[in-house]
């Protein structure tokens, strides 16, 4: 028979990469953000506000650590000077939906990945690429989207 012996720190050695396993497998779901839609940080209830730990509160911004993003831009009001999106990502895809009528500047720096945008598609090794549709300067509607992303694919379409 064989006794096994362990100290507090084998135990731990087992368990960590179990834990850090099921905490990157829940948190590789793809989210679907709606700009300036819902705001996930309104309460129903006048006593308590609830909002997630690694969400942001500016409407115009995301930042996570990693996942699948999908960021429809159908429900957003523009501005007569521009509106600004950043997203800021270490790894995983991000699709951006952008109305018909809406000029882009898009702004991608990434360590590797894929960027397609409006059917062109282009390899990123550790480089910035920007892309400006031609109507952008007669444009009412218009964004600027700046990606930053360690690791992943940028996905920019018409929609």
């Amino acid at each position: 028979m064989i006794i096994f012996v362990a100290n507090g720190y084998t135990w731990i050695a087992l368990l960590f990469p179990v834990i850090l396993a099921i905490i990157f497998w829940k948190s590789s779901g793809i989210n679907y953000t709606s700009v300036k839609g819902h705001n996930p940080f309104e309460s129903d209830d006048n006593n308590f506000e609830r909002r997630r730990i690694f969400d942001n509160q500016a409407d115009n911004s995301v930042s996570r650590l990693s996942g699948n993003d999908v960021i429809d831009l159908a429900t957003t009001t523009f501005q007569a000077d521009g509106n600004d999106l950043t997203i800021r990502k270490a790894s995983g895809n991000t699709k951006i939906i952008v109305p018909d009528d809406v000029a882009v500047v898009l702004d991608v720096t990434a360590l590797s990945g894929v960027v397609k945008i409006f059917d062109e598609i282009t390899q990123v090794n550790a480089e910035h690429v920007r892309y400006m549709t031609p109507d952008f300067g007669a444009s009412e509607k218009r964004i600027r989207i700046m990606i930053h992303v360690g690791r992943g694919s940028v996905e920019v379409i018409k929609g």
